[in-house]
């Protein structure tokens, strides 16, 4: 009589965890291990730096959409796994702040000392000629990827991948 309630109450809880199977034959502890929850996957809050008032609120808004997507892009791909995008140094840990760089070639992430210690977002969201731009999802994905993993001087030598002038 014991063993076959502790039989019943076993398959009972081994059919409440059917649904938790991880999908493909892997039998590995990587493939089993959950994926990342909400509040360890949420993008930081992107703001304007300082005074810096070139920019116009729906560039900002903008800015923030692709921004969460390229985020949660760079969740999904594992890029954070390792590392955080915003530096422990950096005095705000929930915010990146929006400098214009009429001149980069490329949007770029960094901690900046000379800001006051802030993880930054340079991009040129105001050209030199006066036009106004948002980075892509797919620009900030980049970016993400530069200031996280980085690329090998094999791959800034040939393609120029996270250089930035």
């Amino acid at each position: 009589m014991i063993r076959s309630l502790a039989l019943v109450a076993g398959l009972a809880l081994a059919g409440c965890n059917q649904g938790n199977q991880p999908e493909g034959n892997s039998d590995s502890p990587a493939a089993a291990a959950a994926p990342a929850t909400t509040s360890e996957c949420k993008a930081p809050t992107l703001a304007l730096a300082g005074e810096d008032r070139s920019l116009k609120s729906m560039q900002v808004k903008e800015a923030q959409s692709n921004f969460d997507t390229a985020y949660s892009n760079s969740c999904a791909k594992k890029l954070l796994a390792d590392k955080p995008l915003i530096d422990p140094k950096a005095a705000d840990q929930g915010q990146i702040f929006l400098i214009n760089a009429p001149e980069a070639n490329v949007a770029s992430i960094y901690l900046s000392e000379v800001d006051g210690s802030q993880m930054v977002l340079e991009y040129p969201f105001l050209t030199t000629d006066g036009k106004s731009q948002v980075p892509s999802a797919a620009e900030l994905e980049e970016a993400i990827y530069c200031a996280v993993v980085g690329a090998t001087p094999e791959e800034q030598e040939s393609t120029g991948r996270c250089l930035v002038d």
